[in-house]
């Protein structure tokens, strides 16, 4: 089909019609001028449609695949902020004063999306299908799934949920949700928002981003869920890991159950007064109400740790709640009344005697069979959950030695196009109690006074960097996202800005002012000349021993010489008087630079006469 007859609002076929049929959207409608417009063609593959949602990190966007004929979705990477749109063009201009912060965290940005599309077998997490580089910027292309919203399918179910319903839900979610965190991802937005009901009854995990997006005071816009983020999002240097989507998940299941949001989490650190779910709502088992509440606990350590602890808590019933739900009103038993024995012309058709013998007293046979079946069913039922779940697992980490990246070749990027998927084993779970974040692109000194609390950070050496400015850790020991253990020292690398660097212009500035300047690019290896010269202030550079504008590398033994002007006060004989007066000395300073000289004087000198003074060129 023509693209041009597609809808940009719903990537329906609306023909010639201005307005969609289907969604009402008509051609010709204002976009916002930071993102892609409607009817951009991207990677010669996928028709961009409208926008659909944006955060700090990026922006996604409604599209279609003219290869295979679906419509999908397109995340951006565009941090508003650190880069524009060039006017007109899908082109992204990034502030040269951000390309070092805008490169490192579309590195991460890259990785995350890497990861996921390892995993796009989970059928309860959005499936990754593209990655690619092109607009000085990378792309993900995600399958599209009819569904809504968590949020809007409480509202059209009374606003909540039963714990029984939720119960046949929200496993393969966990299961899911635990696969993900073992890979080193924690997502920090669970929320009715990022969650999805698709049209077959499955929850599917969304909105996946990086790191700063989702926690307070970095350097991108944050986006926080008020009533799911943990008190430890609200702070640059707060703890964060599997315990921070605990909460998340903790919060979901609190609002499905009770239908009441929880308290903001700021708010609870000043007065916490949430009610537990079982307060809320008395069909709330105990048991569960008790892991969702121990599962938002404010401080971290107290907090339940992972979601497999999470879920057995969940269906762990206490004795006393199994003997509340399983106890029952036995059935009345008839009173047995003997009946006439009927008389059997032939009783050898009862090839059991026993059990002619049992009827005959009034009691009914049981077979052998009868005896052992129901142990039998439940072996049954254990035997096929344990070949499902070995199923499910060797079906996410088989080895798939497939690309992620569609089979197009594409543009040519300092990214790679392709995202070839290798067999990766899921890490086990160590004994850790945290997940390291990414300090690469920081500042050292201010990440290692942020992190003092938590970890120590130590710089074994320090590199030219021409990505890094000076300053900016360039390597960390320990990766993002692996785990790691309070109070351990993490090993980092700090880089000394770029090798090369350009002299400055030193026209009009001190010596003082210009050593300062120097030393601040990297120029250490300088040493300073006075010469006598009344064309510059006493204290100004002269010259230098490398032109300005010329590189000097900083990796070579270089030498770097600047001249300077000290001029020494000069010491004059006043003309002898017409009386006899004793003659006077008198000291009488330069004229200024900028004086003209005077007739029969030497023009180098400033209008004076200094024979015996060697002066600078």
């Amino acid at each position: 089909m023509s693209e041009n007859r597609l809808c940009y609002g719903c990537m329906e076929v609306k023909g010639e019609q201005a307005v969609c049929p289907h969604c009402g959207y008509q051609d010709g409608t204002p976009y916002l001028p930071d993102y892609i417009a409607p009817g951009t063609m991207l990677r010669e593959r996928y028709l961009i449609g409208v926008l659909l949602g944006h955060n700090g990190e990026g922006a996604t966007y409604l599209a279609y695949d003219t290869v295979i004929c679906c419509k999908v979705l397109i995340r951006e990477y565009m941090p508003i902020g650190l880069c524009t749109r060039i006017k007109g063009k899908p082109i992204i201009s990034v502030n040269y004063n951000n390309l070092a912060q805008y490169k490192a965290l579309m590195a991460e940005y890259t990785e995350l999306n890497k990861t996921l599309a390892r995993m796009r077998n989970l059928s309860h997490i959005n499936p990754t299908l593209d990655l690619f580089a092109e607009n000085n910027t990378t792309y993900t292309v995600f399958e599209y799934t009819e569904g809504v919203k968590l949020l809007d399918f409480l509202k059209d179910n009374a606003g909540e949920l039963s714990w029984n319903q939720a119960k046949k839900m929200f496993p393969p979610l966990f299961t899911t949700l635990s696969l993900v965190h073992n890979a080193g991802i924690v997502h920090r937005g669970i929320s009715p928002e990022t969650i999805y009901v698709t049209e077959k009854g499955n929850l599917q995990l969304s909105a996946f981003c990086i790191s700063s997006v989702r926690t307070a005071n970095t350097e991108l816009k944050t986006e926080l869920f008020p009533g799911y983020a943990a008190p430890e999002q609200y702070s640059a240097s707060g703890r964060q890991g599997t315990w921070t989507d605990v909460y998340g998940i903790c919060a979901v299941l609190y609002r499905i159950l009770t239908g009441c949001m929880p308290t903001e989490a700021p708010s609870r650190l000043d007065n916490d007064n949430l009610c537990a779910p079982h307060e809320l709502s008395g069909s709330i088992p105990v048991h569960v109400s008790k892991a969702i509440m121990d599962g938002l606990a404010l401080n971290s350590d107290e907090r339940t740790q992972t979601i497999t602890e999470l879920v057995t808590r969940l269906f762990e019933e206490t004795e006393e709640e199994t003997a509340q739900r399983t106890a029952v009103t036995p059935p009345p038993v008839p009173k047995y009344e003997p009946q006439p024995e009927p008389e059997y012309e032939d009783e050898e058709v009862y090839e059991d005697y026993e059990d002619y013998e049992d009827l005959k007293d009034g009691k009914s046979a049981v077979s052998a069979f009868d005896k052992v079946k129901v142990p039998m069913i439940i072996g049954i039922l254990l035997i096929t959950v344990i070949l499902i779940v070995a199923l499910v697992l060797a079906k996410v980490f088989r080895d798939s030695d497939s690309q992620v990246i569609s089979q197009n070749s594409g543009t040519s990027s300092s990214l790679s196009d392709i995202v070839t998927v290798t067999t990766e084993a899921v890490t086990a779970t160590k004994e850790y109690d945290s997940v390291m974040i990414n300090v690469v692109g920081m500042d050292y000194k201010a990440k290692k006074a942020d992190l003092a609390e938590w970890i120590e950070l130590n710089c074994i050496a320090e590199e030219y960097s021409d990505e890094y400015p000076a300053g900016q850790i360039i390597w960390q020991s320990v990766k993002e996202g692996e785990d790691f253990k309070s109070g351990d020292t993490l090993d980092v690398k700090v880089s000394l800005g770029p090798s090369k660097v350009k002299v400055p212009e030193f026209k009009g500035v001190t010596l003082s002012a210009y050593i300062a300047e120097i030393e601040k690019i990297g120029i250490k290896n300088h040493t300073s000349t006075p010469a006598v010269n009344y064309n510059y202030a006493t204290g100004a550079v002269i010259k230098t021993s490398v032109e300005p504008g010329e590189t000097i590398d900083l990796t070579t033994d270089y030498k770097f010489v600047i001249t300077y002007a000290d001029n020494p006060a000069v010491t004059t004989t006043a003309p002898p008087a017409a009386t006899t007066a004793p003659t006077a000395e008198t000291t009488v300073a330069p004229p200024p630079a900028s004086q003209p000289a005077q007739p029969g004087s030497n023009p180098g000198d400033g209008g004076q006469d200094l024979p015996g003074i060697e002066e600078a060129d």
